[in-house]
Order: C-alpha cells, then structure tokens, then sequence
C-alpha cells in the first residue's frame, strides 16, 4: 500500500516507479503533512499479497473534529473490473469462497490498483486526516477452516468468511 498526497498527479502511471518518483516530487508521502491550500489529489496503489486473493477496491478514509465530535467519511477511490460508479459506490463483487474447501475465488478482482482521489470537500481551514484501505476477496475465516478439518459444528448464522483489510499510515492536514 503507498499512498502519497499532493498537486500536479497524473492519473496513470506506466509503472510503479514512475508513480513514486512523481510522488515524492508532488507530494508528501503516507505519514507526513500536507499544507496545501487546495483539496489534496491522493494518489494510491495497492498490489496482493501472492498467496492471497486478489483485491476488491481502494478507500480512503477522512477524519475531521467537528463541534468537538470526531467524525470520518469513506471514499471508494478505485475498484476491480471497472465496478465504481460516479456517485462513488461500487457495484458488489459475486466472488465467493468454495465453503466445501475454502478455496478463494481467483477468477474475480485484480493483483493491483491504482488511482487518484481528490477530497470533494476540502477546507483549508480545518485539520485532517486520511489514510488509504485495501480490501481484497473474500477468504475463509477460522471458523470455516474447524468445520472443515476438525469436524468442529458452528450455528448456521455464525460467519464463514472474512474480507481482510490492509490499510497505510495517515497522511495529515494541520491548521496553523
């Protein structure tokens, strides 16, 4: 997961090098400060891990103080298969995991994702954070993996399945 925050990104890269190069030269990386005055362009990517299934989509999570109350907000950046709407949704993803085996779907998703996100809502005036979200395929939880190698019986309504979730160092906003 990198994710940078700052002016001038394209929207592609060719490669992964190009696109840290033009980070670091546009850009504050995860875990620094960004002291623009306009909304900030984030740029992400994410690559799977090789044993695991491929990835679902990128979030950036925003947090504020407002009135005293922490609040945040999800942005759906960039998904598998071209599925992110304009209203920023994203059509679900039918990849389930083989509950006889717990076999991952390996057809669906993609190895890598990269994009550009910029905070519609941005004010100069205000201290913020954002960090970036991975969430890849759906694998098959421990409670699958007893049922199916120890015999072990769970309720029907207890989960078999686990969306796991990489996610970076915030990227922060400070007011002087």
């Amino acid at each position: 997961v990198r994710a940078f925050a700052g002016q001038g990104f394209k929207s592609k890269y060719e490669s992964y090098e190009a696109m840290v190069k033009d980070g670091y030269a546009r850009g504050v990386p995860m875990g620094g400060d960004y002291s623009g005055e306009k909304a900030p362009q984030i740029l992400v990517w994410a690559v799977k891990d090789p044993i695991a299934p491929n990835l679902d989509r990128i979030q950036i999570i925003k947090g504020w103080l407002e009135n005293g109350e922490m609040k945040d907000q999800v942005f759906n950046v960039v998904a598998s298969g071209n599925r992110l709407r304009e209203d920023g949704t994203v059509d679900p993803i039918d990849a389930p995991i083989n509950l006889k085996t717990g076999q991952f779907n390996t057809e669906k998703g993609s190895p890598e994702l990269m994009g550009l996100w910029i905070d519609p809502d941005f004010d100069p005036k205000q201290q913020a954070y954002y960090y970036v979200r991975v969430l890849q395929l759906p694998t098959a939880r421990w409670t699958l993996y007893d049922e199916l190698k120890a015999n072990v019986k769970f309720a029907d309504d207890v989960k078999r399945e686990i969306v796991e979730r990489a996610w970076g160092s915030p990227i922060w906003h400070e007011v002087n």
